[in-house]
């Protein structure tokens, strides 16, 4: 079974363009990550962001997490609070 991170992100009001460029500047440290099939990020809110991963498995997903934590870390000018990453098990589709 697949790991699946989510991961809820407060932007701080007028910070949103600078959130999505960061994560965009950041992506190339999460597609290389042992077990990573993909990720996405959607805009769920006025200053909200949603990340999604897709891994191998939980355990690739939870191994994860000290590189995300050092990827938010760097954003702390610009979150209204600290990130929330879950992790769970879960199935991947694509076409």
């Amino acid at each position: 079974m697949a790991g699946i991170s989510k991961t809820v992100v407060s932007i701080k009001p007028g910070k949103i363009a600078e959130a999505n460029k960061y994560v965009d500047s950041q992506a190339h440290l999460v597609t290389e990550l042992d077990g990573i099939i993909g990720f996405a990020v959607a805009k769920t809110g006025d200053n909200e962001l949603t990340i999604i991963g897709v891994y191998e498995s939980t355990e690739a997903a939870t191994a994860a997490s000290p590189v995300v934590q050092e990827v938010f870390a760097e954003m702390a000018a610009i979150v209204a609070a600290p990130p929330e990453r879950g992790v769970f098990s879960g199935a991947w589709f694509s076409s």
